[in-house]
């Protein structure tokens, strides 16, 4: 089989992506040691953060693609789903208990359930099917955030085909969205998650305006990483929409605040995307590769 090689504008972006995500997470770090916040908190993140690019270095390596995409997809609903055998936490089912650190699962799987979806098309059966039951078991929750993020992920790969049952299920999605919104969620916010933010302004505003700036350029470059075809613009609106999610409400705030799931769920959706098209040049007995539609 032709080899491939990582073009320089490739390699630029996922640095760029590398350098801007490791800001994001150790500003949130500095916000906690100097507000007090026991070390185990900021420590977890920042190791998430490195396991999370050893697994996109090796995501990368493999190159999935064809047949993962399924595989991923609904390995990524069952993770999700998983968290209604585990144990809730005042009747919200969104965490995964492994020993005594408890995931987000939608954190984690959503990023690469998202390039997969998108990489399988609005015209397949399964993916649609996946994407309208994940929606609704992050109604159940329930996610409020994590349920936007999804739903407008999933607009740029749905709303291309223009028949009448796609549009259904692109509004059908919102609704459930609304639903996840509207249910009772009686967890009150922890400072160094929901409102780290609050917590970086209240250490120095510029402290503050880094972590936003940081996060804020997260989505561009994951657009560009994916060279602005569908699976990019589908994570970019991911990113972006739980990322503007806790100026709404109290909702975690990713990378940023403290958590294993998100730095691990956006290393491993951005490494998916990676390896996919337009970050792949061909030499002279190599195969090019076109961006995704």
């Amino acid at each position: 089989m032709p080899k491939r090689r990582w073009n320089s504008a490739g390699t630029r972006l996922l640095l760029v992506y590398a350098v801007a995500s490791l800001i994001a997470v150790l500003s949130g770090a500095a916000t906690m040691v100097l507000t007090g916040i026991p070390a185990m908190r900021w420590s977890l993140t920042l190791a998430a953060w490195g396991v999370g690019a050893l697994l996109a270095y090796g995501i990368v390596r493999a190159r999935p693609r064809g047949r993962a995409w399924p595989v991923i997809a609904i390995g990524g609903a069952v993770t999700v789903a998983a968290t209604f055998v585990g144990p809730d936490q005042l009747g919200v089912h969104r965490w995964l208990a492994i020993g005594p650190v408890f995931v987000n699962a939608a954190g984690v799987a959503l990023p690469a359930v998202i390039v997969a979806l998108a990489r399988m098309g609005q015209s397949n059966r399964l993916a649609q099917a996946v994407a309208l039951g994940i929606a609704a078991i992050l109604a159940l929750q329930p996610d409020a955030s994590q349920a936007w993020g999804f739903a407008f992920a999933c607009l740029p790969w749905l709303l291309p085909d223009r028949a009448p049952s796609i549009a259904v299920q692109a509004v059908v999605l919102i609704a459930l969205a609304i639903i996840a919104t509207l249910s009772p969620d009686s967890l009150m916010p922890v400072a160094e998650v929901e409102q780290i933010v609050s917590l970086a302004l209240s250490v120095h505003p510029a402290l503050a305006a880094l972590a936003v700036a940081a996060l804020a350029t997260l989505p561009v470059i994951i657009w560009r990483l994916g060279s602005g075809g569908r699976a990019s613009r589908a994570l970019a609106l991911y990113g972006a929409a739980i990322s503007l999610a806790p100026a709404f409400g109290w909702f975690p705030v990713p990378l940023v605040g403290a958590g294993m799931s998100f730095p691990l769920g956006w290393w491993i959706g951005v490494a998916l995307l990676a390896q996919g098209g337009g970050t792949v040049s061909a030499g002279p007995d190599e195969l090019s590769e076109a961006p995704d539609a």
